[in-house]
C-alpha cells in the first residue's frame, strides 16, 4: 500500500520478438519443458490422495539487477546479481472452494519478514536434476500445507455466518503459449565503468552546496525474464527491462526537520535517459529547491481548498481509489469494500474518467513502469475502463472471482516470491473538461475566497504515501509532500512552506474534487501491498479540490551537524 516515488519518464521503444507455441531445447529454454513433465507428474501422481490437487502451476523469475552509486563524487557502491527464483501454486478442492479461499496463502508466512525465494540453478541444461529436486520439494510441501488450509477452512464452514461473497476461488481463462525470445545481454546489460563514471559526475554536482548533508546519485537495470507454466497447459516465456537514473538529496531544517527531494529518470533502454544538460540543470535546480526549503515556514493544520500537481494527482488517486477497486481483496468481509457495490454509480465528476492497462508501454513519451503483457497467472493483461465519465464500471481482477466479475483482466500481481493478487499496473486519469494552469489557479483563489480563507495549498511534489483499506482501522489515506505553496488570493507571492502530510478518507475526497487540467504528469514508482512491490505508474493531470486537510507531519529531534560538511 506504499508507493515509492519515481517521478520522470523518458521515451524509448521497446521492440519486442514473439513466436507463439514455440520452445527451445537448450540452455536456459529448457526450463519450460522441465516444469511442465514435472507438473504431470505432480498433478498425476497426487490426484491418487484423498484430497487430490486441480491445479497447479509454476512461475519462475530470473532477474538480473545491477547497481551502481555515487555520493558527493565518489563511487561508494558497485553490484550485479542475479537470481532464478521459482513460486509453485497448488490448489486443492475445486474450483468454487479451494485452500486460497479468503486470500489464504498458498504456504506458511511471517508479517514480519519477506518470503524467502524459491532460488533454482541457473544452469538449467546442467541442474536439471537439482531444480528437479528443489521443484519436488516445494511442491510436495505446499501441497500439504494446502490440505491442511483446505480442511481447516471447510470444518470451519459450519460454524461461522454465511459469507456474503459466494462466487468461485478460481475461474476458467483462455489458456496462452507464448514464447519471447530471451534478452539479448550484450546490448542490454549496462556498462558498469561508464555507469561509475555517470554517478561521480553528476553527484559531485552536489558539492557546491554546503547546506546538503545527502547528495546522492545511482544508476539501477533490472533485467527479468519471466516463466509461467501450467497444468491448464499454460506456456508462457517474457520479458522485462527497467532502467533508472536516482537523484536523491536532503537538507536538515533547524528544527531538526528532514527535508529530502528526488528525480529519477526511468526508461525501457538503457540509453534512453536525457542528455548530459538536461539532467545537470535538473540536479542544479533540485539543489537550489532544497536550499529554499530548508528556510521555508512551518505550516500549521488547515482544511479547504487545494491545486494538486499532476505527479501528486497520480499518487493521490494510487492510494485513495486505486487499492480500494483491486478485485481480490474484496472478496474477504475484512475488507473495507469501499466501492464493492458503487458500480454503476457516480464516483467522480461526469467530465473525469480512469482506466488501468497494463499493455501500455508510452503515454505522452513518458515510458510507464507499470507495463507488462502477461500477469503472475498467465493471464494477458487488459486495459480496464474502472470508470467512465464520472460512472464507476469494473475492478482490478485475478482469477478469483467477486459478485458479478467473474473473469480475470489480467491484475494478478506479485514481487519475486510471494503469492499474487490483485494489483494496479498503469493508472490514468484523464478530463474531458480540460482547464489550463491559468484557470485552474484563479479557481484556487475563487473557491478560498468563498470559504474565507487567506489562502489555498498548491501541492507540487509529493514522496509517496499509504492508505489501509480494511474494517478493522480507519479507511484512511495519507500522502506526504515534500513540495507545498500557499496560494495567496490577494495576489501577493507563492509561499513555499514545509513540515504538513495531506489526509483524508476515500469517499469525503472523492466528493471533493472540483475538476482537472494543466500538465499531466507522470509518477512511476514501486507499489507495496500484501504480494510484495510491483512497479506502478500513475498518470494524472492537475486535480482541483475544495476541501483537503493537512495535519503536521513527524519530525527529528536532532539537529543539523555541529560541523561543516567535508
Amino acid at each position: 500500500m506504499r508507493l515509492k516515488k519515481i517521478k520522470y519518464s523518458i521515451f524509448a521503444l521497446c521492440v519486442l520478438f514473439t513466436i507463439t507455441g514455440v520452445s527451445r531445447v537448450t540452455g536456459q529454454e529448457r526450463l519450460l519443458d522441465v516444469i511442465e513433465g514435472e507438473l504431470k507428474i505432480y498433478i498425476k501422481e497426487l490426484g491418487k490422495e484423498k484430497v487430490a490437487p486441480y491445479f497447479m502451476s509454476c512461475r519462475v523469475d530470473d532477474v538480473t539487477t545491477t547497481s551502481v552509486d555515487a555520493s558527493f563524487g565518489v563511487v561508494n557502491g558497485v553490484s550485479r546479481n542475479r537470481i532464478v527464483a521459482a513460486l509453485p501454486e497448488v490448489r486443492v478442492g475445486s474450483p468454487e472452494f479451494d485452500n486460497f479461499h479468503n486470500n489464504t496463502p498458498g504456504t506458511t508466512i511471517s508479517f514480519f519478514a519477506a518470503p524467502e525465494p524459491i532460488l533454482l540453478p541457473y544452469e538449467s541444461s546442467e541442474s536439471e536434476s537439482a531444480i528437479k529436486q528443489t521443484l519436488w520439494n516445494e511442491f510436495l510441501s505446499r501441497y500439504k500445507y494446502g490440505v491442511a488450509s483446505y480442511q481447516a477452512m471447510r470444518s470451519a464452514k459450519g460454524v461461522r455466518a454465511e459469507e456474503s461473497d459466494k462466487s468461485p476461488d478460481f475461474t476458467p481463462i483462455e489458456v496462452v503459449n507464448y514464447y519471447e525470445e530471451p534478452l539479448n545481454m550484450d546490448s542490454t546489460l549496462i556498462d558498469v565503468e561508464k555507469s561509475k563514471s555517470i554517478v561521480k559526475k553528476y553527484s559531485a554536482l552536489f558539492l557546491q552546496y554546503p547546506d546538503i548533508i545527502k547528495g546522492s546519485v545511482s544508476v539501477r537495470q533490472e533485467l527479468v525474464r519471466k516463466y509461467y507454466v501450467s497444468t491448464e497447459g499454460a506456456r508462457i516465456a517474457h520479458n522485462l527491462t527497467h532502467n533508472f537514473l536516482m537523484v536523491r538529496a536532503a537538507v536538515k531544517a533547524d528544527d531538526g526537520m528532514d527535508l529530502p527531494l528526488a528525480i529519477t529518470y526511468f526508461s525501457f533502454d538503457r540509453d534512453g535517459f536525457p542528455e548530459e544538460e538536461v539532467i545537470k540543470k535538473d540536479i542544479l535546480n533540485l539543489a537550489d529547491r532544497l536550499i529554499r526549503l530548508k528556510k521555508a515556514p512551518v505550516v500549521q493544520p488547515y482544511t479547504g481548498p487545494a491545486l494538486l500537481s499532476g505527479s501528486t494527482s497520480g499518487v493521490f488517486f494510487h492510494e485513495i481509489f486505486g487499492h480500494r477497486i483491486e478485485g481480490q481483496k474484496m472478496k474477504s468481509d475484512g475488507d473495507g469494500q469501499t466501492f464493492k457495490k458503487m458500480v454503476g454509480k457516480q464516483v467522480l465528476p461526469l467530465t473525469m474518467s480512469v482506466y488501468d492497462d497494463p499493455s501500455l508501454e508510452v503515454y505522452k513519451g513518458m515510458d510507464l513502469n507499470g507495463h507488462y503483457k502477461f500477469d503472475d497467472q498467465g493471464v494477458q493483461g487488459e486495459r480496464v475502463t474502472v470508470v467512465k465519465e464520472g460512472i464507476l464500471n469494473d475492478f482490478l481482477m485475478t482469477r478469483t472471482a467477486i459478485d458479478g466479475f467473474p473473469r480475470s483482466n489480467g491484475h494478478s500481481r506479485a514481487e519475486v516470491g510471494y503469492d499474487p493478487t490483485s494489483r494496479q499496473s498503469n493508472l490514468i486519469i484523464e478530463t474531458s473538461d480540460y482547464k489550463s494552469e491559468e484557470e485552474l489557479r484563479q479557481m484556487l483563489k475563487e473557491e478560498a475566497t468563498k470559504q474565507g480563507k487567506e489562502y489555498g495549498f498548491f501541492f507540487k511534489e509529493v514522496t509517496g504515501g499509504f492508505t489501509m483499506t480494511g474494517r478493522n482501522s480507519p479507511n484512511a489515506f495519507n500522502v506526504t509532500p515534500l513540495e507545498v505553496f500557499k496560494v495567496f488570493v490577494d495576489g501577493r507571492e507563492d509561499e513555499l512552506v514545509r513540515g504538513v502530510d495531506l489526509i483524508g478518507t476515500p469517499l469525503s475526497m472523492f466528493s471533493n474534487i472540483i475538476c482537472a487540467g494543466g500538465e499531466t504528469e507522470s509518477f512511476v514508482g514501486s507499489c507495496g501491498s500484501i504480494s510484495g512491490y510491483v512497479p506502478v505508474s500513475a498518470i494524472s493531470p492537475a486535480i482541483l479540490v475544495n476541501k483537503v486537510e493537512l495535519q503536521m507531519k513527524p519530525r527529528s529531534r536532532n539537529l543539523p551537524p555541529i560541523l561543516p560538511r567535508p
